[in-house]
């Protein structure tokens, strides 16, 4: 009996850890850009991979950090413009920093490009944009 109860327990936690990993590949977080304040290193903004949609689709979130930790965050959905198999954000995402904010941009599902202003004081402003096929 007792080497039944093992079995059923190592058969359970492996369905377990299949179940774990895949949803850790499906959203786990993945650093894609990182742009640092010229002025001031203190203020930088990061943008992450959370997860994988369908075809170029990406769930994304841009974090401004400032000298006392985050500032403001968005949730976004993104496009992938790489052509490779193995799609990430990386070539996706233009980060420009101004004087009091700094604007992140990316291709979008629904409009075909927003740029995101994410102002030192918190606010955070969204610019369409209608980018062609060579974005």
């Amino acid at each position: 009996m007792k080497k039944k109860e093992l079995k059923i327990l190592f058969i359970v936690s492996g369905i377990l850890l299949c179940i774990v990993l895949f949803f850790f590949l499906k959203y786990g977080r993945r650093e894609v850009a990182k742009e640092y304040y010229p002025v001031d290193p203190d203020y930088y903004v990061k943008v992450y991979q959370n997860g994988f949609f369908k075809g170029h689709e990406f769930r994304c979130v841009a974090i401004l950090y400032g000298p006392n930790g985050e500032i403001s965050r968005e949730y976004f959905n993104a496009m992938s413009t790489d052509c490779l198999p193995k799609r990430h954000m990386d070539y996706s995402v233009i980060i420009e920093w101004e004087d009091d904010y700094v604007s992140v941009s990316v291709r979008d599902p629904e409009s075909g490009g927003l740029t995101r202003n994410f102002y030192i004081d918190g606010r955070i402003t969204l610019e369409d944009r209608h980018w062609g096929a060579g974005f």
